[in-house]
């Protein structure tokens, strides 16, 4: 009898800032297995947030063979959580665990946890078809034949060989999002629903691990095939916006723009969004763009400083990022961008660079990040050479979040830069301007600057109100950066 199987995605931290999407892995896993005839049930908790004793009764009710959850780094203990709950409720139940966070410490996984049984590296959905099969069958004494899994045999941890990248992602089913009340996923109104084309990144940015998850060689699915999906998306699930989650979308430009000619000749006009690199556009690919609905483009800028983008092993300059915002914007596409701030050996003068970069582009929208040093990362490598603290609590390892003691800049003057930098943006004529422009997009940009102009409004009442007490040193919740008066001391 063919094994049942429950996969789930661990919530957040409580205090973590969150985007609660749809997970993308979990459902083509969950697609894989139903393709082959397995039973598969999907918990996603950071919607439902069950508590320990939910999980148990869940998984009681249910019964299944199998239970396996992902893990990025901030969600890994509440993966951990997970499986503890999985143990209590089906003590015979064979519990695996996923991800980019235990593809790196795989081994390290079976000494923080003893619900752990099988740790699954790098891309899953083969794996988790052999694993099924072997759980079907009951020949787990076969586990040492499966490749790219870790697993603890007679008190010892055994890593198997790493599996090859699927080099046809073509052949993959369309995600079973059949397991999700799409109602929970709403954006203005929207299902706003992603969609990946394509695998791999050729890149080598210290400061991520996406060549390590899915390889460098870029996999691409055909173009006909991603607007089949968009369609279907749209058909069954009511798909009103969407989002392409390639890590850069645009690598293969022609490619790009095939996809692009397929949506317009199908009268595909439905709004959508994208992430790619300042060094994969080009005006024509822009145009294409526009004309298909595209509405916002998100580039990682990373820094205003040539210095820092050379440290992060970015492979762009500040030229090409400036020149990348202005040709977006003139398209008549929002631009978004994401830069990365704290990073180890960054000055406040260069700081200043990105600030005044910034002020120089105009970009619609700007999310400032902390460096994080991600486990198997470059920078995670950095941070230990330099001799930095740095925390071990996986919770705190968000954007939002400085890990690591940074001697050259405190955590006071990386809050007054963000708040600088965000004041200066999300202003009530922002807001109006995202308003009249009356798009998907913009409405999403309308709301977030309300937000931010709502709470500077409250948190300018309350500063008010504590004027005369008496200010009390500041410290991160990772207890790494203090105010620069104290590191002095």
């Amino acid at each position: 009898m063919k094994a049942h199987v429950v996969l789930a995605n661990p919530p957040y931290p409580d205090d973590v800032p969150q985007a609660v999407f749809i997970p993308l892995g979990i459902s083509y896993l969950a697609a894989v297995l139903e393709e082959k005839g397995y039973k598969v049930d999907v918990v996603d908790c950071q919607v439902n947030r069950p508590s320990q004793k939910e999980m148990e009764d869940k998984f009681r009710s249910l019964n299944p063979d199998i239970i396996g959850v992902t893990a990025a780094t901030v969600t890994y203990f509440p993966a951990l959580k997970i499986l503890k709950a999985a143990k209590a409720a089906l003590p015979n139940c064979v519990t695996m665990i996923g991800g980019p966070h235990v593809t790196v410490l795989d081994e390290r996984t079976f000494t923080e946890s003893a619900d752990v049984d099988i740790v699954v590296r790098g891309e899953g959905e083969q794996t988790m078809l052999e694993l099924a099969s072997l759980v079907s069958e009951g020949k787990l004494e076969n586990l040492s034949g499966v490749l790219g899994i870790t697993f603890k045999k007679n008190g010892k941890v055994i890593a198997t060989a790493d599996r090859p990248f699927i080099e046809d992602i073509d052949s993959l089913p369309r995600p079973a999002h059949h397991h999700f009340d799409m109602t929970r996923y709403k954006i203005n109104g929207k299902n706003y629903m992603p969609i990946i084309t394509s695998r791999g990144c050729p890149f080598n940015c210290a400061f991520c691990l996406a060549s390590k998850m899915c390889g460098s060689g870029f996999r691409a699915r055909s173009p006909s095939k991603v607007v089949d999906e968009l369609e279907w998306l749209r058909d069954t699930f009511g798909a009103g916006a969407f989002a392409f989650y390639d890590d850069t979308f645009t690598h293969d430009i022609n490619r790009a723009m095939a996809i692009c000619d397929e949506m317009k000749a199908r009268n595909f006009l439905l709004p959508w969004d994208c992430r790619t690199r300042v060094d994969r556009i080009s005006k024509e690919l822009l145009t294409k763009l526009r004309n298909t609905n595209c509405q916002l483009i998100h580039f990682g800028v990373e820094s205003g400083s040539q210095q820092m983008l050379n440290t992060m092993r970015k492979g762009t300059t500040v030229e090409q990022n400036a020149k990348a915002i202005k040709m977006v914007k003139d398209s008549g596409i929002l631009v978004a961008i994401s830069l990365v701030i704290g990073y180890p050996g960054e000055t406040p003068e260069m700081l200043q660079q990105t600030v005044d970069f910034i002020r120089k582009t105009k970009p619609d929208y700007v999310y400032m990040c902390e460096a994080v040093p991600y486990p198997g990362t470059e920078l995670a490598d950095y941070v230990k050479e330099l001799g930095l603290k740095m925390t071990e609590d996986w919770n705190q390892y968000h954007e939002q979040m400085q890990v690591f003691k940074n001697n050259l800049l405190p955590l006071e003057k990386l809050e007054a830069t963000k708040k600088a930098v965000y004041d200066s943006i999300f202003t009530p004529a922002y807001f109006l301007k995202m308003r009249r422009r009356g798009d998907f997009h913009s409405q999403i940009m309308a709301r977030m600057a309300l937000n931010h102009l709502v709470w500077k409004y409250r948190f300018t009442r309350w500063a008010f109100r504590q004027l005369g007490r008496v200010r009390h040193t500041k410290k991160s919740p990772g207890g790494h950066s203090t105010p620069s008066k104290d590191q002095q001391s």
